[in-house]
């Protein structure tokens, strides 16, 4: 079983991404952080974007989205600021 999508905690930080193995310690820590209730579903039942990524795949997922984009000088500040936030890991 998996997360059919994330769990937020009250700050809006992701807890748990969408797609998350539901196994003994992810369950443990989300009861511990107060979580009653959760969306869950079978294996492939998530799309690929909805998944909680680890950094280094979700920047490789910009860096192949950007990839066929012709030059624009305002597409790459988007993109340079999508690569920060993602590396940051803000939540």
């Amino acid at each position: 079983m998996h997360l059919g999508r994330a769990v937020l905690g009250a700050d809006g930080c992701v807890l748990a991404g969408a797609g998350t193995t539901l196994g003994p310690a992810v369950i443990r820590s989300l009861a511990r952080l107060g979580v009653r209730s959760v969306e869950v579903v079978e294996d492939g039942e998530v799309a690929a974007w909805e998944e909680d990524k680890d950094p280094i795949r979700a920047l490789a997922d910009l860096e192949a989205r950007f990839a066929g984009e012709p030059a624009d000088p305002i597409l790459e500040l988007l993109k340079q600021a999508l690569a920060r936030y993602l590396q940051a890991g803000t939540c």
